[in-house]
């Protein structure tokens, strides 16, 4: 099995990862597992999950997705999706899952944008 990682970009305080290639459990684990330690060592205050190269995902890594945004939250990192594919949105929904305080956006270019728009915000009204 390969050992494919997903490249995960720092742009000021914000973590960019857009996946490109299907996601496989293992792939996906080590996915979750780099990104939580980016976030941790970079102290990122915001994630953008780019996921437009993903056309179907099944209940592990919606599960899974879904696990890796409530982590990021917790670890004080607000979340942005984008480039959801409705094949994805559909199965999202009908796997239950839910996104609490999860964002979404069309695109990675709208993505970038919202998350600065709310980091910046955040950084005006003091909240660190």
């Amino acid at each position: 099995m390969d050992n494919l990682r997903i490249p995960i970009l720092k742009i000021g305080d914000i973590l960019i990862a857009s996946i490109q290639v299907a996601l496989h459990d293992a792939s996906a684990v080590q996915f979750k597992d780099d990104l939580l330690q980016k976030i941790h060592d970079t102290r990122a205050r915001g994630v953008i999950i780019d996921l437009t190269a993903l056309d179907v995902v099944d209940s592990f890594i919606g599960r899974l997705i879904a696990d890796i945004a409530a982590m990021a939250g917790l670890m004080g990192a607000r979340v942005v999706l984008t480039g959801l594919q409705p094949a994805v949105a559909i199965t999202l929904v009908e796997l239950g899952l839910e996104l609490p305080r999860v964002l979404t956006a069309l695109n990675l270019e709208k993505g970038l944008t919202m998350m600065q728009r709310m980091t910046s915000e955040e950084s005006d009204d003091g909240a660190e």
